[in-house]
């Protein structure tokens, strides 16, 4: 909602100028974001970028304080796959465990054996994590289940670390079932790719913000890789683009995360938001 109130004040003054700018601007409301395939790909599929040359983004930050500016050039958001994995064995009652074959035991085995795959397959030097977010194995005290649901979470920083890490989730889920002689399907989704910040674009984007000395704002600094991934990489994947942040802490100082029951906005970072990406906009339609 931030997102959108902010673009609004940026149509709307943008609106204003329009005679006065050499070119054409299109400010994309996009949906879906959280939600794979994202909300970036069928905008695309559906025409968002024809005749566009580059892109703008800007996304809230409640761990920076507001007024401050990050970026970063290159690979900045890791990418993003996930998966859900079913271990199918025989139920049956717990007093009996060798009439049964377990498969809460087969499903364990496999979340331990996930946590190898990054601190012995991958590259110290690799950015890679792997995340078992739920485990279905609801169930009864004296009964052995028949079947549990896992779901898993991946991040990378480079397309050839997400070919290793599903490469070793598949492998892992085979060895389980010779192993405990169970049966397993897997649905692997490879989703949000790494997001790349144009470097060149990225430059006169950054200089341009520093030169305008925007008053509200205090700082503008390399903020580093983030860990998080962001379906604007699709975006980025089409045109030499950036994607930017705007820090919208609160004044206590306090961090209210996204995604949180807590989460809380300084509304003035809408203002900042406006102005940068306004700015942006017009030097680069002047230039």
């Amino acid at each position: 909602d931030g997102h959108t109130a902010y673009m609004m004040v940026l149509a709307k003054n943008l609106i204003a100028l329009k005679d006065h700018l050499k070119g054409s601007i299109r400010i994309i409301h996009q949906p879906a974001e959280e939600v794979s395939p994202g909300g970036a790909k069928s905008m695309i599929k559906d025409g968002a970028l024809d005749d566009v040359d580059n892109v703008i983004g800007i996304h809230v930050m409640s761990s920076m304080p507001t007024g401050a500016i990050g970026y970063h050039y290159g690979e900045s958001q890791t990418g993003r796959s996930d998966f859900t994995i079913t271990f199918t064995g025989k139920g049956g009652h717990a007093s009996m465990p060798h009439l049964s074959n377990d498969a809460i035991v087969a499903g364990s085995y496999f979340v331990t054996s996930l946590q190898t795959v990054i601190s012995r397959r991958l590259d110290p030097f690799d950015t890679g994590s792997v995340t078992i977010g739920s485990f279905d194995g609801v169930g009864s005290f004296n009964a052995i289940k028949e079947s549990v649901t896992l779901k898993g979470d991946v991040r990378v920083m480079k397309e050839a670390t997400r070919k290793k890490i599903r490469q070793q989730v598949e492998q892992i889920a085979h060895g389980i079932e010779v192993m405990f002689g169970v049966h397993s399907t897997i649905d692997y989704d490879d989703n949000y790719p790494v997001l790349y910040n144009d470097p060149q674009f990225s430059k006169q984007v950054i200089q341009t913000l520093e030169a305008a000395k925007i008053p509200e704002v205090t700082q503008i600094t390399d903020f580093g890789l983030q860990d998080p991934s962001e379906d604007f990489a699709y975006f980025a994947q089409e045109r030499p683009s950036i994607f930017f942040y705007v820090g919208c802490m609160t004044d206590d100082g306090a961090n209210h995360p996204h995604h949180s029951p807590d989460f809380m906005m300084n509304e003035k970072c809408l203002l900042i938001a406006a102005k940068a990406a306004g700015t942006v906009t017009i030097t680069y339609l002047s230039d």
